[in-house]
């Protein structure tokens, strides 16, 4: 008789990508094999309380984690954002010796800051734009070359991001990325083509999907909006390219996810322009929503969502 696996889904979280998160952690659980694992959703709430649905009790973190740990197998994380990617969730089920979804404290800390992430991939031989970081009520340079990319150091789904085109627009894009992060980075504006691919793990070892080309249709990039609302950007799987740049592209993300010692799952986004392919950031807990594109890539690549999620929870259980 198969063993059953008990995974708590966690969702939410205090981060502005609560909403994402939780359709995320729905999902999922509507996805998960019910002849294989034994489902359960937990909650985290703006507040930082945790919730057992369908229990109406609220717990802190500390009583959330020691259930956790007497009551499930693998804890799968479908949080986005500060708490869940951040690392900082990572750090405290590591501390309890909690297997879970994804990459550990380390990866997932390097991830979700682009400057240390921006150091690491030009170490390793990787392509980044030219950027300046703006640190709390530090003066704007006085030579910026419009149109800039402004975004916050620490943040997902694109949330604070935008495209600043004249010295008006640059400092309401400043106020927009400060409600993430108090450090903005001012990245030089890449035209190209957009790709992103994803990275999964069998038998504890990485293996790139077939990417996909995004082209934005709500939006003038990849924007919140054109990430997870219907009909927001068109995708294409595989991108218009060369078997060879498809091969370039894979191989790009793959080092991205060693570099940074992703485990489990991650999802690299870049631009191809002019011949040089950028990497604009890494993704350790990609989206699982209807629109999502790692959903989309593995199911080009022959899986069905189930069988993703297979994988993902069995590279957690590799690790412990």
């Amino acid at each position: 008789m198969q063993k059953i696996t008990r995974i708590a889904v966690l969702s939410g979280g205090p981060s502005s990508e609560n909403e994402v998160s939780v359709s995320t952690g729905k999902m999922v659980l509507r996805a998960l094999d019910r002849k294989r694992y034994a489902s359960s959703e937990v909650r985290i709430h703006k507040s930082g309380l945790w919730q057992f649905l369908p229990e109406r009790k609220r717990f802190t973190i500390s009583a959330a984690v020691r259930r956790l740990k007497r009551d499930g197998d693998v804890v799968f994380i479908a949080l986005h954002g500060k708490f869940g990617e951040d690392g900082t969730l990572q750090a405290l089920l590591q501390r309890q010796r909690i297997p879970f979804t994804g990459s550990g404290q380390r990866a997932s800390r390097l991830a979700m800051d682009k400057i240390a992430s921006d150091r690491i991939f030009q170490r390793v031989g990787l392509t980044i734009p030219s950027s300046t970081v703006l640190k709390s009520n530090q003066e704007i340079p006085k030579h910026i070359t419009f149109p800039v990319v402004v975004k916050p150091v620490r943040g997902g789904s694109s949330v604070g991001i935008s495209i600043a085109r004249t010295p008006t627009q640059l400092l309401s894009a400043i106020r927009l990325a400060r409600r993430e992060d108090a450090r903005v980075l001012l990245q030089q504006y890449v035209a190209g083509r957009e790709l992103t691919c994803g990275v999964l793990e069998k038998h504890g070892q990485p293996f790139a999907l077939t990417p996909t080309e995004i082209i934005p249709k709500a939006a003038a990039f990849f924007d919140y909006r054109a990430k997870y609302h219907v009909g927001g950007s068109r995708e294409l799987t595989p991108p218009r390219l060369s078997p060879t740049w498809i091969r370039r592209v894979k191989k790009a993300a793959l080092t991205a996810h060693r570099a940074l010692g992703c485990r489990g799952l991650s999802r690299t986004d870049f631009i191809l322009s002019k011949g040089k392919l950028y990497v604009l950031e890494i993704n350790t807990i990609p989206g699982m929503t209807p629109t999502s594109l790692l959903s989309r890539d593995v199911q080009h690549d022959g899986y069905s969502f189930g069988a993703m999620l297979d994988l993902i929870i069995g590279a957690a259980l590799h690790r412990s």
